[in-house]
C-alpha cells in the first residue's frame, strides 16, 4: 500500500523534477567535496592499498606477541600487572584483547584510518590550506603506513597517535587555539570551551594509558599558551597592563587540558585500586618506565655528545629551542612555533630510553609532516610564481629543514635502522603470485617462524592451557593460544627485575606439561635448569629452541 503510494505520487512531474533536482544538488555536493579534499582520498587510498599485506603477517614481532598474549590472558581472567605484567599502560593490552594478531591488524587498519581523517582535519585548521594540509596528510599516511618506522606492526605508538590527533582537533575548534592562529581572537570561557579543553585532555590522557611518553605531545600543546603569551609580551608598562590579565586566562585554559587529562588516569588508579593492583600498576605500569629509560647504553664515546643525550641534556636542548622559537617570533609564524615545539618535545619522547627502535620515532612524524607539507606548499606556490619567496617563508623553510635535519642526524647517531620497504611488498607479491610457499614468506620476517609454527601445533593439539618460555619468544604464546606461567612473558623482565625466585616458585606450582627453552638463553638461572631437567624430558628440538614435556610419572602425580 504505501509502496504504491510512493509510486503513485513520483508519476507526477513535479515530484519527479523535484527528486531529480534533489539528487543533482547532492551529486554536486559530492563532487565539490571530492575536488575540496581530493588529497585526503589520495591519503586514504595509500592507507588502504598499502596496508593489504599487513594482513599477511604471520606472528613474526615480539611486541606484538606480548601484547596479544596479555590480552589473552586477560580474556582468561587473569589480573593486569597483578598475574601478567609489561612495562606499559593499560590500553594498548586491553585492545589485544580482540584475541588474533589478524583482528589486531584490523582494528590497526580502522585505527589508523580514522587517525589520518583526524590528521587532515587538523592539519587543515592549523595551516588554513588545503594544499598544505593534503601533502601533509599524504606524508603522514605513508610515514605512518610504510615499514620504515614500523608502520605495518600495531604497535602502541600508532594508537597513540590516533588519541593524540583527536585531542588535537578537539582543541584546534577552541578560543585557545585560535588564539594563536589569529591573535586578535579572544580567549572564551563558555561551555563549549570547557568541554572542548577537557574532551581534548581527557584524548591525551588516554594516550598516555595506551604508552607514557604521549605526555610529551600533551606538554607541546601546552606551549600554545607559552607562545600566545611569549608573542604578546613587552617591556612597555602600557602594553604590560593588558599582558597580565592575559596570563590569568591562559592559565585558566591550562587548568582545563591538565583537569581532562588527569580524569582518565586518576580512573584507572582507582580503578587497579578497586581490582587489589594497585600496587602492581603502581610498580609496572608508571614507575618501571622510568628504570626502562634509564639502562640502554649509547652507541658513541663522545662526552659531549653523551651529555646531550642525557636526560638533563635533552631537557636544555628543548628548552633553548622552544625558547629560541619564542624570541624569533619575527621570523617564525606563531603556527610554526607551535608545530616546532611539538616536534622537539615529540622528538625527545622518542629518545627517553635512546634505543634505536624505529617505532619510538612515529611518535615525532605528525609534527615534522605538519612542517613538511607547509614547506612543500610554499615551494609549489614559488614554484608556480603565486607567491614570491618572503621572509615568513624563510622561517617555514628554516623550521622545516632544522626539524628534518634534526630528526636525520639523531637517526644516525643512534643508529636506527628502518625496515626495508621494496622487500617488504616485494615478499608479498611472491607470495600471492605463487612464487615462494607461505613458509618461505613466513621465515624471511623471523628466523624462529618454522619452529614456532610447528610448535604451535604441538602446544595446540594438547589443549594446554599454559607454558613457560625461557628466553625471548612471546609470539610462541600468542600462536599457541596458551598464557604464560608467572607474571612474566620474556626472559628480558625476569633478569631485569631479577625476580629469579618469583618465577621458580610459579614454574614448581604451576608444573606446566611443556616448557620451551631458547639456545639464546644462557645459563644463568641454575635453580631451573636443576628442576628442568629432574622433571622434563625433551619432546621435540628445533633449530632455534627445545621443546621440554612433564615426565609422564610428574603428570599422573
Amino acid at each position: 500500500m504505501a509502496m504504491s503510494s510512493i509510486l503513485s505520487i513520483l508519476k507526477k512531474p513535479q515530484y519527479t523534477v523535484f527528486v531529480l533536482a534533489n539528487a543533482l544538488k547532492s551529486i554536486k555536493k559530492l563532487d565539490k567535496f571530492l575536488d575540496q579534499h581530493a588529497l585526503l582520498l589520495v591519503a586514504l587510498g595509500l592507507v588502504v592499498i598499502l596496508r593489504v599485506p599487513n594482513f599477511y603477517e604471520p606472528y613474526w614481532y615480539g611486541d606484538e606477541g606480548i601484547y596479544l598474549t596479555i590480552g589473552q590472558a586477560l580474556n582468561k581472567g587473569a589480573q593486569l600487572y597483578t598475574d601478567i605484567v609489561d612495562h606499559k599502560t593499560p590500553i594498548i593490552y586491553w585492545l589485544a584483547q580482540v584475541g588474533t594478531q589478524l583482528n589486531f591488524r584490523i582494528l590497526n587498519f580502522f585505527w589508523m584510518s580514522a587517525t589520518t581523517v583526524l590528521f587532515y582535519l587538523f592539519a587543515l585548521r592549523l595551516s588554513q590550506r588545503r594544499l598544505a594540509a593534503g601533502i601533509a596528510t599524504i606524508i603522514f599516511a605513508l610515514f605512518t603506513t610504510l615499514p620504515w618506522f614500523e608502520g605495518n606492526i600495531p604497535n602502541g605508538e600508532l594508537f597513540v597517535i590516533g588519541l593524540v590527533m583527536l585531542g588535537a582537533v578537539l582543541v584546534s575548534y577552541s578560543s585557545y587555539f585560535a588564539k594563536l592562529v589569529k591573535p586578535k581572537t579572544a580567549l572564551k570561557l563558555d561551555k563549549k570551551e570547557v568541554w572542548l579543553l577537557l574532551g581534548a585532555g581527557m584524548a591525551f590522557g588516554l594516550g598516555v594509558l595506551t604508552k607514557v611518553p604521549a605526555l610529551f605531545d600533551f606538554a607541546a600543546f601546552g606551549t600554545i599558551g607559552f607562545f600566545i603569551l611569549a608573542n604578546t609580551f613587552t617591556f612597555a608598562p602600557k602594553q604590560m597592563k593588558k599582558w597580565r590579565p592575559l596570563l590569568l586566562r591562559v592559565i585558566r585554559q591550562w587548568g582545563l587540558l591538565i583537569a581532562g587529562i588527569l580524569i582518565p588516569i586518576v580512573v584507572s588508579a582507582l580503578y587497579f585500586v578497586a581490582k587489589g593492583s594497585g600496587a602492581d600498576y603502581l610498580q609496572y605500569g608508571l614507575l618501571y618506565n622510568f628504570h626502562y629509560a634509564g639502562n640502554w647504553g649509547l652507541p658513541f664515546d663522545n662526552r659531549l655528545l653523551i651529555f646531550a643525550f642525557t636526560l638533563q641534556g635533552k631537557f636544555a636542548i628543548a628548552t633553548a629551542l622552544i625558547l629560541l622559537a619564542a624570541f624569533f617570533k619575527k621570523l617564525f609564524k606563531p603556527g610554526i612555533q607551535f608545530l616546532l615545539a611539538w616536534f622537539i618535545l615529540a622528538l625527545f619522547a622518542s629518545l627517553l630510553s635512546n634505543r634505536p627502535y624505529p617505532h619510538y620515532f612515529l611518535q615525532a612524524l605528525p609534527p615534522l609532516s605538519l612542517l613538511m607539507g607547509i614547506f612543500f606548499n610554499d615551494l609549489f606556490d614559488v614554484i608556480r610564481k603565486k607567491k614570491q619567496f618572503n621572509f615568513s617563508m624563510a622561517g617555514n623553510w628554516l623550521a622545516t629543514l632544522g626539524g628534518v635535519g634534526l630528526f636525520g642526524t639523531v637517526m644516525l647517531l643512534l643508529q636506527v635502522g628502518v625496515y626495508p620497504v621494496k622487500a617488504y611488498y616485494q615478499n608479498w607479491w611472491e607470495l600471492r603470485t605463487g612464487q615462494i610457499s607461505v613458509q618461505e614468506y613466513n621465515r624471511r620476517f623471523n628466523y624462529l617462524m618454522d619452529d614456532n609454527y610447528t610448535a604451535a601445533k604441538i602446544i595446540r593439539a594438547s589443549g594446554e592451557n599454559k607454558i613457560f618460555v625461557w628466553g625471548t619468544n612471546p609470539m610462541l604464546y600468542a600462536q599457541s593460544g596458551a598464557s604464560p606461567v608467572g607474571k612474566f612473558t620474556v626472559a628480558f623482565h625476569i633478569k631485569d627485575l631479577e625476580v629469579y625466585d618469583q618465577t621458580m616458585e610459579a614454574v614448581v606450582e604451576e608444573a606446566p606439561r611443556y616448557i620451551v627453552v631458547m639456545k639464546s638463553e644462557g645459563y644463568n638461572f641454575p635453580d631451573f635448569y636443576t628442576y628442568l631437567h629432574a622433571h622434563y624430558r625433551p619432546a621435540a628440538t628445533f633449530d632455534n629452541y627445545i621443546l621440554w614435556r612433564r615426565i609422564a610419572n610428574d603428570e599422573n602425580s
